[in-house]
């Protein structure tokens, strides 16, 4: 259930949905139903279904800034083939949003998902993906979408958070020192990780399976250029948002090592250092919405959670240096 303190973002009207959706198809289009999938204060999306028209159904997703990166992302960073991402038909602009038609891949979500078959394609494929995409990072990085996140750049990154929490006097001062120095750690365990494109948001619940392959989705504000070890972490790490696929975890892990040839043991102890970083990045976020002035999370506030995760990521130190 939504935090319902989140002023919720509102869709364009039915007028300019009609249009965007005529540009489409290239003729007026009946729409049968509109089935809401997400409802948040950044973004807004549905599945739409359509009569005598093909594809007869699409996602409409309506989002606001910093979330319309994904725009940029579809349009000029992501290739379907490579990514395993959903097409984008068409985007447009409203009153400050922005619109998105993608590919409906379907509902086959992979937190739903037990079948060792699957925690192995998924695996290679996102060994794949992150393969291909380091050879294109410095093509990525001239295009200035994407934020840059390599491990050297963790312990400054970390003083900016802790700064911004200090002044709003929502911690301790060890309670933020230590996440200092948890910045520190990840990023010399991590430092000579490889760079690639990195989805920063990859449970099983943003990967869909259909007619037998793999599609991630929801890139967003999270996706940076970065340590793609992060993916791994989070998508085999304990979290509700990996449902039951978590049981799979080692079968992902060792397909993804297979695929990239990398050491099975040296990933292994990396990962809880990738987690951790993953964590880093929400508070990040929360930090990023407090200072547009959005004070509320589907979680709870802004302010209380920081120091929820403050601490959680002063308890991965001293599991970390233990």
């Amino acid at each position: 259930m939504e935090n319902e303190s989140l002023k919720l973002l509102q869709a364009p009207p039915q007028e300019r949905l009609t249009a965007w959706l005529s540009e489409i198809y290239g003729k007026p289009v009946e729409v049968v139903e509109r089935q809401l999938l997400r409802h948040r204060d950044l973004s807004y999306v549905e599945r739409i279904r359509l009569a005598d028209a093909i594809p007869e159904s699409l996602i409409y997703k309506v989002v606001l800034p910093p979330w319309d990166i994904e725009q940029d992302l579809h349009e000029r960073i992501l290739i379907p083939e490579v990514s395993s991402s959903a097409r984008l038909y068409l985007s447009g602009f409203y009153k400050g949003s922005t619109a998105l038609f993608l590919e409906d891949l379907g509902t086959g979500a992979l937190m739903d998902e037990q079948s060792s078959e699957a925690a192995v394609r998924l695996g290679a494929d996102l060994a794949k993906l992150h393969r291909a995409f380091t050879y294109r990072i410095a093509e990525i990085q001239d295009q200035g979408i994407l934020r840059r996140l390599p491990p050297q750049l963790y312990v400054s990154v970390a003083r900016e958070l802790t700064a911004h929490i200090r002044q709003a006097a929502l911690c301790t001062a060890p309670e933020l020192a230590a996440v200092t120095e948890l910045a520190s750690v990840i990023a010399d365990a991590l430092a000579d990780e490889p760079i690639s494109l990195v989805h920063g948001d990859l449970y099983a619940e943003n990967v869909l399976i259909n007619c037998g392959k793999v599609f991630i989705i929801d890139w967003s504000w999270f996706t940076i250029i970065g340590a793609p070890i992060m993916d791994l972490a989070t998508l085999t790490m304990n979290h509700p948002k990996n449902g039951c696929f978590q049981n799979r975890r080692d079968e992902v892990i060792e397909a993804y090592c297979g695929e990239y040839s990398r050491p099975l043991a040296q990933v292994h102890e990396r990962l809880p250092y990738a987690e951790a970083l993953s964590r880093l990045l929400l508070l990040q976020w929360l930090i990023e919405r407090r200072s547009r002035g959005i004070m509320g999370t589907t979680i709870g506030p802004v302010d209380t959670v920081i120091p929820v995760v403050v601490r959680e990521l002063g308890s991965k130190l001293s599991l970390l240096s233990a």
